[in-house]
């Protein structure tokens, strides 16, 4: 919960000079730049300075943050910013195709995971703590049981890493909250898997970031290109063309990745195989053949 930071002050200095005939007094300004640092955890309350210069222009920052602490990542840097996540909290996944198993992933975190209805009617999957309530603790992912019945496996294992990545990336967002507002004492995200009109434009971004890295985390690029490879390899020396393999290999990647399919389906597309839009096409009640251009 550290965080590094520029502060820009602007300095007014008065200048004087005093000989026996007169005064002189002149005032002059300079931008300085203070290099900080301090925990967020701790209310930046061991806030220090770390050095002083002269300020000119702003200077590139190697992991940026928003103003209101939520990470800036561009689309080309998801695929990275996924393989850093995954190198500090379950580094075995990319070193060879294995499913990332949530519950572990989340018990690295410190997370835990309940079963526990969030709405009646079922609309929100997920829900994290990142403060204590009075009915739920702190480091808490709640997971609503109707999630395994309306929806899939895929899309349960989905929701409790959407909530890993809210806790890695987003922490900062809401301590700083906390900092400005002491009354959110209770503050937790929720997921419905859609991005609300009505929400702030950090949490826009929060609910992108988190729902463009889940899927990234669970196929890891370079791993997801190999297993898919290998399946393709095996179906096409047995016989089958490429538009009769691509269904059949997206349905075992799912699988394998203990995704959905149509994000095993949306991922075969990232990485390259852009015929897999020929595939799984729901239309007038019915899929359709699959198609290859």
């Amino acid at each position: 919960m550290t965080i590094a930071f520029d502060v820009i002050v602007e300095a007014e200095f008065s200048v004087k000079e005093v000989t026996r005939h007169h005064d002189k007094e002149d005032t002059c300004y300079q931008w300085f730049k203070l290099k900080c640092r301090g925990d967020l955890g701790k209310s930046l309350d061991d806030f220090i300075i770390l050095g002083i210069e002269a300020y000119h222009k702003k200077t590139p920052q190697s992991k940026p943050l928003a103003d209101d602490l939520v990470p800036i990542i561009s689309k080309e840097k998801l695929d990275e910013c996924a393989e850093d996540f995954l190198k500090r909290h379950y580094p075995e996944a990319l070193i060879e195709p294995i499913p990332v198993d949530p519950r572990i992933l989340a018990e690295r975190m410190g997370l835990e995971v309940y079963e526990q209805e969030i709405t009646e009617d079922g609309t929100v999957f997920g829900q994290i703590c990142f403060r204590d309530t009075e009915t739920v603790k702190a480091r808490s992912i709640l997971v609503d049981p109707k999630a395994y019945f309306l929806r899939n496996l895929g899309s349960v294992n989905n929701t409790i890493i959407h909530e890993c990545v809210h806790w890695d990336k987003h922490r900062k967002f809401f301590e700083l909250g906390l900092l400005l507002d002491s009354s959110l004492s209770k503050i937790s995200c929720q997921v419905s898997g859609e991005v609300d009109d009505n929400k702030s434009e950090s949490v826009r971004w929060m609910e992108w970031q988190a729902n463009s890295l889940t899927p990234r985390i669970m196929m890891p690029r370079q791993m997801f290109l190999k297993k898919a490879y290998n399946i393709l390899k095996d179906r096409f020396e047995s016989g089958e063309t490429f538009i009769d393999a691509l269904e059949p290999t997206i349905d075992e990647l799912a699988i394998f990745f203990g995704v959905s399919r149509l994000a095993a389906k949306i991922r075969m597309i990232d990485v390259g195989y852009t015929n897999a839009i020929g595939t799984f096409n729901y239309i007038d009640g019915r899929y359709i053949k699959p198609y290859s251009f």
